[in-house]
């Protein structure tokens, strides 16, 4: 798949960490970005690789996995669309921790390193839009760290579903047990042992109710 060149119905102004720009910086930006789309399934970048652009997802949604020495498939999370994309690594000109790819059709803006870090040297409040997206960045993986280090697998859900009791809505069960590392049978069986005991209720229209926050918590570890 070739990279094409900016959209010309594209806007940076669309989103958060650009919409002050000026129309000269945001000219700059679109000069020497590439607006690229990828298919289901296709990778971003691999880890350890080295960062040369911020990328801006600007539709679809992506996962950021990392694949152990036996090479078992952790996901870390899911990113969906308006977000920056493994900035840290990027900002600190450091290899990739991580790999990311595309769980849907998605389209990226590839902004290339260098003249993104001459702007934040000369627009400081592009830094502060930054360092709020940096802030949300370390959030997500503290949360995901909580749940990967959980005591066991009815732990890593109850912390998954008192995070986000919408999530049966928003993945497939199949991804859901991905993100957590375990299989998707375990999943429905902790989804079924938490529904017949009364602590959540779940339905097709209205996803996942808990009924019983306090247990749920118990379950946490």
């Amino acid at each position: 798949m070739n990279p094409s060149h900016h959209d010309k119905t594209l806007s940076l102004r669309e989103f958060d960490l650009f919409n002050h720009l000026s129309d000269t910086q945001q000219m700059q930006i679109e000069s020497v970005s590439v607006l690229k789309r990828y298919d289901k399934n296709e990778i971003v970048f691999y880890e350890e690789e080295n960062p040369l652009y911020f990328h801006l997802l600007i539709k679809g949604e992506v996962s950021i996995y990392k694949t152990t020495a036996s090479t078992e498939t952790i996901i870390i999370h899911r990113f969906s669309a308006p977000s920056l994309i493994a900035e840290v690594a990027t900002l600190k000109k450091l290899p990739y921790p991580a790999s990311c790819e595309c769980v849907q059709p998605s389209l990226i803006l590839k902004i290339p390193r260098d003249p993104f870090l001459e702007l934040l040297r000369n627009d400081p409040s592009v830094s502060i839009a930054l360092i709020a997206s940096l802030s949300e960045k370390i959030a997500t993986l503290e949360r995901s760290l909580q749940r990967h280090s959980a005591p066991n697998a009815m732990a890593k859900v109850a912390r998954l579903l008192c995070e986000n009791p919408d999530i049966l809505h928003q993945m497939k069960g199949i991804d859901i047990a991905r993100l957590l590392g375990i299989t998707p049978e375990t999943l429905s069986r902790i989804i079924k042992k938490l529904k017949e005991e009364g602590i959540i209720a779940v339905s097709k229209t209205d996803g996942v109710t808990i009924l019983l926050p306090d247990a749920l918590d118990t379950y946490c570890g």
